[in-house]
């Protein structure tokens, strides 16, 4: 090789070197002018621009994050300033500086989360990233109703709080059409009739996948023994919805440490007898049934169908008659845990 062609590579491996430096600068350029107006940042100004007076933490412009009562880390607050502002409440004040409608109640941004109900991804600072669903693309169907009604089963039983209705409609579809049979929701959802897939691993799948797995299950699983359900939810939109809702809600992980959903179950692994045995089988003390389950069966389900008079105490059989034994199998569409109830030396199962 020649020195005019060992100086022409030498010049042509600098021109390169440089424009691959200068390259690598503007991307840090970009970066550093990125990071400078991050989406939150840009609404923080316009926020405290349109709404000075009250505003949370002051007119500092600044990341908002706590730590949930699930010990999880909620940023959500650093866009959705005005959330708990009731000077904000007007419809007419656009999305995200409106403040939170009335079903905010007990849920405190600081103590609940804001992801917890609605979804998304409650550490992310991009609009596009804290509102999308986790491993998937485009926004997460919790966040618009009635889908967010999910949520409500982190902490909630369904039916447990008014605003459930879809969610609870859902459970009621889930036992209606036999789901239970081969869904049983207990041992990894496995067990069942036919062994049919842990309904708890698919909840959260594309809403196109449920609903082409329950009008025609072989397209997704091919060879598959379940029916169609095309009959009892092809023409009923809001039958189908509801159903999907209630499957998403399986697949959410549960927040013990809010509390209800372990009281509900330590109540419902009790025997019936341990507070309406005696004399007209009345309660003691001021209980009172909540489950929506057990009020609407209630003209069924009344002890004193059976027992005119006196309502005999928890005994052989643990204090399960033969008519709640083929019930007791409707509490897993509801309480975690729960389809298995009887205690050691109990009889029957959940058919």
């Amino acid at each position: 090789m020649s020195a005019n062609e060992r100086e022409r590579e030498h010049r042509l491996l600098r021109i390169s070197l440089l424009v691959a430096a200068c390259a690598l600068l503007c991307v840090f350029v970009l970066v550093a002018i990125r990071a400078g107006r991050a989406p939150w940042r840009v609404l923080q100004e316009r926020f405290f621009a349109l709404y000075p007076a009250g505003s949370e933490a002051g007119d500092t412009v600044g990341i908002r994050q706590y730590t949930t009562c699930a010990s999880e880390v909620d940023r959500c607050s650093s866009c959705h300033l005005g959330i708990g502002r009731s000077d904000l409440a007007d419809p007419g004040i656009p999305l995200p500086f409106r403040a939170h409608g009335p079903g905010l109640g007990n849920h405190l941004p600081d103590r609940i989360g804001c992801s917890a109900c609605h979804g998304g991804n409650g550490r992310a600072l991009d609009p596009v990233a804290a509102h999308a669903w986790a491993g998937r693309r485009g926004r997460d169907p919790l966040m618009r109703e009635p889908h967010i009604q999910a949520g409500c089963a982190r902490c909630h039983v369904p039916g447990d709080q008014p605003g459930q209705e879809r969610l609870e409609q859902g459970a009621w579809l889930y036992l209606g059409l036999g789901c239970m049979r081969c869904h049983p929701l207990t041992g990894g959802g496995r067990g069942g009739d036919d062994f049919g897939p842990d309904l708890t691993g698919i909840g959260r799948k594309d809403l196109a996948y449920l609903k082409t797995s329950l009008l025609e299950p072989t397209d997704n699983f091919p060879g598959s023994t379940m029916p169609s359900f095309r009959l009892a939810l092809g023409k009923d939109p809001e039958a189908m919805e509801s159903l999907l809702i209630y499957l998403e809600s399986l697949a959410l992980h549960r927040y013990p440490a809010c509390g209800t959903r372990g009281q509900a179950r330590s109540l419902v692994l009790r025997p019936c007898a341990t507070c309406h045995a005696g004399k007209g089988g009345h309660a003691s003390g001021r209980m009172k049934h909540r489950c929506a389950y057990l009020l609407k069966k209630a003209p069924e389900l009344r002890c004193a169908n059976c027992h005119a008079s006196v309502i005999p105490p928890a005994g052989r059989e643990g204090g399960y008659c033969p008519l709640l034994k083929q019930h007791r199998g409707a509490c897993c569409a509801c309480h975690d845990g729960a389809a298995n109830p009887f205690p050691r030396g109990g009889r029957g199962n959940m058919g």
